[in-house]
């Protein structure tokens, strides 16, 4: 009698232009020269000496974590769902509309396969447990909200012995093959969670810019869900991300359950399971679009919260990827670079600093010839961009990914609290709110755009007059690179803030507004080129 082997997931390496090792050693190497020539020039004379030099190892360094873990891009094979299994929907919920949960719990529904749809309420709604009833779904509400979005999850996992979730946010409204196109991976006994894109309908938003010809163009998360993500494949580190996502109830149970103690319950979540040895599985094509922020207000509390949930999970949790055992050396690295990019924010302020320091004083932030520091840091940066843009494979943007960067700055500034003083509400982002809102933000960034063309002012006056030219000279040129990046996003904020008409979404009853998604499934662009790049099925044995 001959025993078949167990499947194991199968990945296709993504097919990477043939000059791509080459520029990925050439990229580490100088990268290790210019940090031994940067640390010898270093002014400590002087108090922005070290922290020009401290700004530039820290940028270096999360662009060499960057490099390395984008290093290569996998897509699993798709494998076709075999016997029915059982599958529940947690969706939950604290303060979301009727009309923006609605659509998600029909689409819930209406999954091929799915067994239970739960309404996991922590606003104890009569609206919408009357709205679950009405759609023949479950509803489960508590008493207190302790432990936010994974509390509410874990409450849910009270009440189904289902033996795969989906979880799904309120505004997450899901394509009727979800299960499908998930639960065959999990034929793998070692598969933990199988993770789909968050992709969005309300293109309107002003984090996408629309290219010409296209209804969506680049988008602000497009970077993470379409360059980041994929690579994660290849070294079983793709981040659970709350939503849109597939999960072993065996799996969460071994880590007991949704992590409820840091804002970010999603990444949290999926650093525990990998941890514990479970591996997961990342798709690239769509199998929800949900809402995306709004107005300028949303996008701060949303940002703010990721970067306080990273930072704190990073430096003040037992479960920090700097301690924590059970990780494999490059899932540390990129559960590290994805927390660490929430300190960039701060080093864009010290990056302003040095420069209008150095320009007050006539004294520069390196010693010996100051033109031959700024030859070399020209020098690298235009390596380093050019290899981040190579790297993210089309999905960085030299514009639109630096000015949405400095627009991260003040959300990323302010979450440096929680390092002192944890948040324990883990704010909920509310759902159509309105193009307009947070008056005061947009005047902090006002402020740096102010500070950045006044330090820009300094400058050319000092060349005008022939004072420190080469100083002045090298100030303006990056002083206006930072001022061009900030107007560029409050521009465009402006732009669509003044825009008229409402976005075209508002206009759908729930149940148009599920077909408008499920249209996008069929429709996008972004679906077919992701279809026609996969390998062919394997049949299930």
């Amino acid at each position: 009698m001959t025993t078949l082997n167990p499947y194991r997931v199968r990945q296709v390496a993504d097919r990477d232009p043939r000059y791509f090792p080459l520029l990925f050693v050439a990229f580490l190497a100088l990268a290790a020269m210019y940090v031994v020539w940067r640390t010898a020039v270093v002014n400590w004379g002087v108090w922005y000496g070290p922290v020009a030099w401290l700004a530039e190892i820290f940028g270096l360094t999360t662009a060499i974590m960057f490099v390395v873990t984008l290093r290569r891009s996998a897509r699993p094979v798709p494998r076709a769902a075999g016997a029915p299994r059982s599958v529940d929907v947690l969706i939950p919920t604290a303060n979301e509309p009727l009309s923006v949960l609605e659509p998600t719990v029909i689409g819930a529904t209406r999954l091929r396969g799915v067994r239970r749809v739960f309404v996991l309420d922590d606003g104890d709604r009569a609206e919408v447990r009357e709205m679950a009833r009405r759609l023949g779904t479950e509803y489960l509400a508590r008493a207190g909200n302790e432990g936010a979005k994974a509390g509410n999850l874990n409450h849910g996992l009270t009440a189904t012995d289902a033996e795969f979730i989906v979880t799904l946010d309120a505004d997450h409204v899901p394509l009727p093959g979800f299960i499908e196109q998930t639960l065959g991976y999990f034929d793998d006994p070692r598969v933990g969670f199988v993770q789909s894109p968050q992709s969005f309908y309300n293109t309107e938003s002003f984090t996408f810019r629309h290219r010409r010809g296209r209804a969506a163009g680049w988008h602000e998360q497009g970077m993470f869900y379409g360059g980041i993500q994929p690579t994660k494949n290849s070294t079983n580190s793709a981040i659970y991300t709350g939503t849109s996502a597939m999960l072993r109830r065996s799996a969460i149970d071994s880590v007991g359950g949704f992590a409820p103690d840091t804002p970010t319950e999603d990444i949290h979540t999926s650093l525990r399971l990998h941890a514990r040895g479970w591996r997961s599985v990342y798709l690239r094509m769509p199998l929800a679009y949900g809402l995306e922020v709004e107005n300028l207000e949303e996008y701060y509390r949303t940002r703010r919260r990721w970067a306080a949930g990273s930072l704190r999970l990073l430096f003040r949790h037992p479960d920090s990827p700097l301690r924590v055992r059970g990780l494999s050396a490059f899932q540390r690295l990129n559960y590290l670079s994805a927390m660490v990019t929430h300190l960039q924010g701060p080093n864009r302020v010290l990056y302003l600093v040095a420069p209008i320091a150095a320009l007050i004083t006539g004294v520069p932030p390196v010693h010996g010839p100051y033109a031959w520091y700024g030859f070399a840091f020209l020098l690298f940066t235009v390596l380093s961009i050019w290899t981040v843009v190579v790297f993210g494979r089309g999905h960085y943007h030299l514009v639109h990914s630096e000015a949405f960067g400095i627009a991260d700055t003040l959300p990323m500034i302010t979450a440096l609290g929680s390092l002192f003083y944890p948040d324990r509400s883990f704010g909920v982002s509310r759902k159509r709110t309105g193009r307009t809102g947070g008056g005061r933000l947009k005047a902090a960034y006002q402020l740096f755009a102010a500070v950045n063309l006044a330090g820009l002012g300094l400058a050319v006056v000092r060349l005008v007059r022939g004072e420190h030219v080469v100083i002045a000279g090298w100030s303006a040129a990056f002083l206006a690179l930072g001022t061009a990046y900030v107007l560029v996003f409050l521009v465009s904020l402006h732009r669509y803030e003044r825009r008229a008409g409402a976005p075209s979404y508002i206009r759908f009853t729930p149940e148009q507004l599920y077909h408008h998604v499920v249209a996008l499934s069929t429709d996008s662009a972004a679906v077919r080129s992701v279809r026609a790049a996969e390998p062919e099925p394997v049949p299930t044995l």
